[in-house]
């Protein structure tokens, strides 16, 4: 007897460097007369070393649907990390200002930055870039109305390039056309974007985000063991941390000013969704986006496992390191310790700090990068928060003192964690269902 498949609103596909995960929806698309459901995961080996992402994806969709039945989706997305997710050089003016603004731009798209350069692009630049082999490059450079010539210069020394990758144009609008004909003659593909630091103190990094999104869905198609994935999916393939912030953004526009902690078996992931408290606005010496990410490449529970023991004082090292899926006793407590470890180091470096300067007039106290005391949340996704024991218990420790002269949550801020581990499927879904609909998801998960 065959089995008509079970229409359903949406499937969304987690592609990790390790794992891919199938994540299957219901009752979005009726919403606010149906309430919407997580109807389960399949999970199964990430499958980019044989040549074919979609055996992984396949394989993450038998193990659900071997539970569920078979499937018909609505709507089939997907979010990718694999071959090394989404990985850019940032190029800008100056490094306080434009180069600065390029990253932010990068790391809010969920971009891992491997390099980043101000001013003039010497020979020794060009060398690292090519090994590097960005997915993308991100061009930016001078105010409106300022200098273009530094920015038009760094396009020139891209075309000595023997690589090619894409190109997202995000600095001085005055150059962008010179800036693409330059590149496009020399067998570019180009993307050109709002300026990214449009005036002095001023950040536009969001319409760089979103076409970074779509460059990272053409690039992923070129990419070997990738190219199938876009004719699978009916959607945007979005990088996995950008979705994660997207999610993050949505939740906060709810509840409020918050933080999403991701640790991961590599990296941790920080993002925040706050403009600071007001106590600190004259303080503030940079300007910071609304939302940030930040993300720690020596931050994580498996790869970078032997760069976080390092930071542990000789006696509370772990005897050995747990394996990627922790189960024995033993290696739950060091993945656990190893997770706490990590989770506060990269809260501590996303986080700014109250510095003291000399001035002529005396000494003045000023609030250094991100200010996170206005946010009252603090939620935990990835692995290893969210299936390992004592989660909730990691995210308390990541808070503030008082008396700290660091700008991190209050210690009574709210803790939670993503349980059904679902923040990057939401990023995904919110393109295409209601924005109160995919909250309700994630508020179930976390209990918010």
């Amino acid at each position: 007897m065959i089995t008509s498949p079970r229409t359903i609103d949406a499937l969304v596909a987690e592609v990790g460097s390790t794992t891919t995960t199938v994540t299957a929806f219901d009752g979005l698309g009726g919403w606010p007369d149906t309430e919407p459901r997580l109807l389960g995961q399949g999970v199964a080996p990430t499958s980019v070393a044989v040549g074919d992402v979609t055996i992984g994806v396949d394989s993450a969709r038998a193990d659900l649907e071997s539970r569920l039945g078979p499937l018909a989706p609505g709507v089939t997305l997907a979010t990718s990390s694999a071959a090394g997710g989404l990985r850019m050089t940032v190029h800008g003016l100056t490094q306080r200002m434009t180069a600065m603004a390029a990253q932010e731009a990068a790391l809010g798209a969920g971009a891992v930055v491997e390099f980043q350069t101000s001013g003039h692009l010497r020979d020794h630049d060009l060398d690292r870039i090519a090994a590097a082999r960005p997915s993308l490059v991100l061009l930016a450079g001078g105010v409106e109305g300022g200098d273009i010539e530094t920015v038009l210069f760094n396009a020139r020394r891209l075309t000595e390039l023997e690589i090619r990758p894409i190109v997202v144009y995000g600095g001085n609008s005055q150059g962008a056309d010179e800036a693409r004909a330059i590149l496009e003659g020399a067998g570019f593909r180009v993307r050109v974007t709002a300026n990214v630091y449009p005036g002095i103190d001023e950040l536009d990094i969001v319409p760089a985000r979103a076409v970074i999104h779509d460059a990272f869905e053409e690039h992923i198609t070129h990419a070997p063991g990738m190219e199938r994935i876009a004719g699978f999916v009916t959607g945007h393939v979005l990088p996995t941390p950008g979705a994660v912030l997207i999610a993050a953004e949505l939740l906060a526009a709810t509840l409020g000013d918050l933080v999403v902690l991701d640790v991961g078996g590599a990296t941790t992931d920080v993002h925040s969704i706050t403009d600071g408290s007001r106590q600190y606005d004259g303080l503030r010496t940079d300007p910071e986006p609304h939302a940030k990410r930040t993300v720690e490449g020596d931050l994580g529970t498996f790869v970078s496992a032997q760069h976080v023991v390092a930071l542990l004082p000789e006696g509370e090292r772990p005897a050995s390191l747990p394996p990627a899926i922790p189960r024995t006793d033993g290696e739950i407590a060091a993945a656990l310790l190893l997770a706490r470890t990590a989770a506060i180091t990269a809260m501590h470096r996303h986080a700014g700090r109250l510095s003291a300067i000399y001035t002529p007039t005396g000494r003045q106290t000023v609030a250094r990068g991100r200010d996170l005391t206005a946010c009252r949340i603090v939620i935990g996704t990835g692995g290893a928060l969210t299936r390992l024991p004592g989660g909730i218990g990691v995210l308390e420790q990541v808070r503030g003192r008082q008396e700290g002269d660091r700008l991190l949550p209050s210690s009574d801020a709210v803790c939670a964690l993503d349980r059904d581990y679902l923040l990057a499927c939401c990023g995904a879904l919110a393109a295409y269902f209601e924005a109160d609909a995919v909250v309700a998801l994630m508020r179930r998960s976390t209990g918010l």
